[in-house]
């Protein structure tokens, strides 16, 4: 009886409430506890980071009354220095590990006391280099500070970054200081090494838009979406980026990638990339093929992906600016913030997709910013003797194809809109077609959800209403679908192909200076030549037949005012309906929207 009287005071004890001052206090030494485990005199640089994991960032705050908000990629780390003292026990420090989801990492110290001091930054790692983008989120500046004594050229750097303000930064140890309290230490750290083994000698130089999507020949990048093929020259592949490993290794066809480039961008034709995924292990393989595409801004080439079994891929690369390349630090930076941002909408927007009019995506890897999507068998709209009249820039199909392409594109257009998700860059160069296949839908890069506004895109297929209100969003699709039948119809030739430079009615503008207040003369002449495309546009558009029931849709598709424009789903409607179609435009079904 006594045992259990005992056993019974215990538990009374134990369940005892807290009054709210020990759970203050309680709290209190949590946090010192937390904040001392944290808190060493060994540098950042000289702890040893295991080299079989992805941890790119480690952090070591340094206010006793703040504490950095965590997400599932922080884990605390034991780690222990270069040159440890005899008995000298692990240093504890928080460690962000890079995931193939991740673009970016947020830190997010708040201060109870003062809301305005609140430090939010998100580091931004950088595919091409070792760097990353740190990007003040902040309401007020922060100072950075050099940790690191090397290199000797950065030693005591110090810079003060503005609120919406970024810049690179190479690795090493930094320093936060807000309001002249010192927040935060961080280190980043290079990449970890991928390797890549040779199957073949074949160069990719010679195999250009052997599929998929073709550049204009005689483009510049004047703002518009255009692309232009361009293989790499021996003297920009002449950096070492693919090295040779000696001795046995090179016997076996072995090379290492270095961590000075971008790996996927870097290797050649026939070469197996083999990305790890944690612990020495290889997460998946990837062999490049031929090279389609390539402009300043993204990579395009055939692939074998290992997690799309027996199946070719096109892998989609994204392009931050080359090291040492020509810029300020803010615009360099804002690259890669910018095409980091682009490759998550991408991959989130297409993941989940399932229609057989669009692109099936596999994967990606935020490591590259790249994409592993479904190989169609066919060529895009704007492809020179496959689609289109090389001296005319006519489309070179029927009007059998013209029906086939508006009713494959607007099946899958329907389906996007229906999950409330916006193109915003339906052209010819995004549509990839044949008379087996049918017409597909790609590239996701600009789509966004909702009502979103844009300013990307290719400025012939943008609405009117953009001059005035701005808008665009899902009749944006629909008046670009609808340029794209005037073309595919034969009323006029690729719209595109007015902003070539030797073209003698060359009418280009960017899409952003449509409403760029900052420069009015910009403004004004960018506003004109898109009126001046829209006065051409109306003009085609009131020459067609309302009497053939293709043109007539094409007409509704057209109309200047949102409001009274036709919307893919009455697009669709009337294409599948068996009882108004001639005999040309009889079909049997409509496909299921949901199709694969």
């Amino acid at each position: 009886m006594g045992d259990t009287r005992e056993h019974s005071a215990l538990s009374e004890d134990r369940t005892e409430p807290f009054s709210q001052s020990e759970i203050q206090a309680r709290l209190q030494r949590s946090r010192m506890e937390g904040f001392d485990a944290l808190h060493s005199a060994v540098p950042l640089d000289k702890l040893v980071v295991p080299t079989d994991d992805d941890i790119r960032i480690l952090m070591r705050p340094l206010a006793r009354d703040r504490s950095v908000r965590e997400d599932g990629n922080v884990t605390l780390l034991a780690l222990r220095s270069q040159a440890p003292e005899e008995d000298e026990p692990p240093h504890q420090v928080l460690a962000v590990r890079q995931t193939a989801r991740d673009v970016s990492f947020t830190v997010h110290i708040p201060d109870p006391n003062h809301p305005d001091y609140r430090l939010v930054c998100i580091l931004y790692y950088d595919p091409a280099s070792d760097n990353q983008v740190i990007w003040n989120r902040s309401n007020v500046p922060f100072q950075l500070s050099r940790v690191s004594e090397e290199p000797e050229e950065l030693r005591g750097a110090r810079y003060d970054v503005n609120p919406n303000f970024s810049k690179p930064l190479p690795p090493g140890t930094w320093r936060i200081t807000m309001g002249g309290a010192d927040l935060l230490d961080f280190r980043l750290l290079e990449r970890r090494p991928v390797r890549a083994r040779a199957v073949s000698s074949a160069s990719s130089s010679d195999s250009l838009n052997a599929s998929g999507k073709r550049p204009l020949e005689g483009d510049d990048d004047g703002g518009s979406s255009s692309k232009r093929a361009r293989a790499s020259s021996p003297a920009e592949q002449a950096d070492g980026v693919i090295m040779i490993l000696p001795g046995k290794d090179s016997a076996k066809g072995k090379e290492l990638v270095v961590a000075s480039g971008h790996p996927l961008l870097d290797m050649e034709s026939g070469n197996t990339l083999e990305v790890p995924r944690g612990g020495g292990l290889v997460g998946y393989t990837i062999t490049k093929n031929k090279l389609i595409a390539s402009t300043r801004l993204s990579s395009v080439f055939t692939a074998e992906y290992s997690e799309a079994p027996g199946r070719y891929v096109v892998a989609k690369v994204l392009k931050t600016p080359a090291p040492g390349a020509k810029g300020n630090d803010g615009a360099l930076a804002a690259a890669v913030i910018r095409q980091a941002q682009m490759w998550l909408r991408e991959l989130e927007n297409q993941e989940n997709l399932r229609h057989k009019n669009i692109v099936h995506l596999y994967g990606g890897d935020a490591r590259f910013l790249s994409l592993y999507m479904e190989s169609v068998d066919g060529k895009d709209l704007s492809a020179h003797d496959a689609w289109r009249h090389r001296d005319t820039d006519l489309f070179a199909g029927d009007r059998t194809d013209a029906l086939r392409i508006l009713r494959d594109t607007a099946s899958g257009l329907h389906y996007l809109h229906s999950l409330r998700l916006a193109h915003n860059d339906i052209k010819p160069g995004n549509i990839l077609y044949s008379r087996e296949r049918g017409a597909v839908v790609c590239d996701m890069g600009l789509s966004s959800r909702g009502g979103a506004s844009t300013s990307g895109g290719t400025p012939w297929y943008v609405p009117p209403e953009f001059i005035g209100l701005r808008q665009r969003g899902l009749p944006s699709d629909v008046w670009a679908l609808g340029i794209v039948m005037l073309y595919v119809l034969g009323k006029m030739p690729l719209p595109d192909s007015r902003g070539v430079a030797r073209h003698p009615q060359r009418l280009i503008w960017l899409i952003a200076d449509v409403h760029n207040t900052r420069d009015p003369p910009l403004q004004d002449k960018a506003v004109r030549s898109m009126r001046s495309w829209l006065t051409e546009v109306n003009a085609v558009r009131g020459a067609l037949d309302l009497h053939d029931k293709l043109e007539r849709i094409v007409y509704g598709m057209l109309a200047p005012n949102p409001k009274e424009r036709l919307t893919m789903k009455s697009i669709v409607a009337q294409l599948f309906d068996d009882s108004s179609s001639s005999s040309e435009e009889k079909t049997t079904a409509a496909p299921p929207l949901n199709s694969t």
